[in-house]
């Protein structure tokens, strides 16, 4: 039970319309069938909905506070609060609610189309590895150390998020690995939250159904980056031709790594196999100052590693998670031969990194064949995915690509799906994903 003063002290932008503040408050929610006595609900006009006609259910239920973004008429007995922005003004209320656990996290929010989930999760093995008690929010499922909680979004909601924030405290987590998505940045999830760091692993076909538009979804990527502060790190992909785009306004000193060119984190891909990769790891360790201009402080690269991980796409994963790493440490060492030592032990732990479930999981068959289940469902994650094991397919091998998509989604990347699936591979079965309501032979 908190008093509704208390709260509505720490967010801005709230303004009372009828009645007072003076009053407890037995909980928050923006969903009415969540609402129980002494509730404050929150309602906003949603993507889908509209939380404000939701409001007599919330009254009903025994709500004895409501914020909305527009005028309403409520009983006299109800303290009636406004903001403009709902869902923010929500965001705040969540981390005030539960005391604002996120600010004793160091949290780094992972974006982009394809790579979120195992690139946080590479990060988390990577911090642990460090002796890091360390907190992972995913999209497969979230961990608080070795505690498996499971997912249901991506970026959970508000309250969710701080809820989980709250538990990674009391379980003495310091450090969290974060899928943040397009969707969650559009809607101020992650409003209020200091991020440590944020990673950018790519851009390409996807939420269109939400966004309308590929700007829109690139620009709420964004996001992410622009609200870092100035002691932040921003980490970008340079060899996506979005990358740097991420970093044009954030204030936070921006790096970027490389498969293909020069970067701050490089990696040389060797050898791909069914069984994984080989491969260098170089570091030109430095602050890029906003004007652009790279100071280097160390220049180190690693002999060969080898990795139990399938593809060129799990070689920018494994060096984004190597390099937010490295910069998450870096500013606790006083001198370069500490930095080394960093660096070393960063390729050793890369090299025992496990996959994430469901990306690229091998199953084993039998007879020399493999099963591979993999969460590609974009035409771009598709096309890496498989041409990431086609010149792994031994001659006289064929690659069978079984495919299908999720309904009630962006229906435009389902034929450029079946497209590169049809050109990379000796023979596709295209079959049902989750329909939802849709009818499953016309996806």
């Amino acid at each position: 039970m908190k008093r509704l003063c208390d709260l509505v002290a720490q967010v801005p932008g709230i303004e009372v319309r009828q009645g007072h503040l003076d009053l407890p408050v037995a909980g928050i929610t923006a969903d009415s069938r969540q609402v129980e006595a002494g509730y404050l609900f929150v309602a906003w006009k949603g993507h889908q909905k509209d939380g404000h006609d939701y409001i007599p259910q919330a009254i009903e239920r025994g709500a004895v506070a409501l914020l909305t973004e527009i005028p309403v008429e409520v009983p006299a007995h109800i303290t009636l609060l406004q903001a403009q922005r709902g869902r923010e003004a929500y965001a705040h209320l969540s981390a005030a609610w539960f005391e604002h656990p996120a600010r004793h996290l160091r949290i780094v929010g992972v974006t982009g189309t394809n790579g979120k989930s195992s690139t946080a999760y590479y990060l988390y093995q990577l911090l642990r590895g460090l002796g890091y008690r360390t907190g992972l929010i995913g999209t497969v499922f979230c961990l608080a150390d070795e505690e498996k909680l499971p997912a249901t979004l991506t970026t959970p909601d508000s309250y969710e998020l701080h809820r989980l924030f709250r538990h990674f405290v009391e379980k003495g987590i310091t450090h969290v690995a974060m899928e943040v998505s397009s969707i969650a940045l559009d809607q101020h999830r992650t409003a209020g939250i200091d991020f440590a760091g944020a990673i950018f692993t790519n851009l390409s076909h996807d939420h269109l159904d939400y966004h309308g538009t590929f700007i829109a979804y690139r620009d709420a990527k964004k996001r992410l980056f622009d609200g870092l502060s100035r002691e932040a790190f921003a980490l970008t992909n340079v060899d996506d031709r979005h990358g740097l785009f991420m970093l044009q306004n954030t204030a936070a000193h921006r790096y970027g790594y490389t498969v293909e060119s020069k970067g701050d984190f490089e990696l040389r891909l060797r050898e791909a196999t069914l069984w994984g990769i080989e491969y260098s790891l170089g570091v030109r360790y430095g602050e890029i100052q906003r004007k652009g201009a790279n100071m280097p402080m160390l220049i180190e690269e690693t002999g060969p590693l080898t990795a139990p991980l399938l593809g060129r796409f799990q070689a920018y994963n494994l060096l984004a998670a190597v390099g937010a790493a490295f910069l998450l440490e870096a500013s606790r060492k006083s001198s370069q031969g500490e930095l080394h030592t960093l660096w070393a032990e960063l390729a050793r732990l890369s090299t025992l990194l496990q996959t994430l479930p469901g990306r690229l999981e091998p199953i084993p068959l039998g007879e020399g064949r493999v099963g591979l289940v993999d969460y590609a469902h974009t035409p771009d994650a598709v096309e890496k995915v498989l041409e990431a094991l086609r010149p792994l397919v031994p001659n006289g091998g064929k690659l069978i690509t079984v495919l299908g998509a999720g309904g009630d989604r962006d229906r435009s990347k389902r034929g450029p799906m079946a497209a590169a699936a049809a050109r990379l591979s000796d023979a596709v079965i295209l079959t049902s994903d989750n329909p939802r309501s849709e009818d499953p032979l016309l996806i």
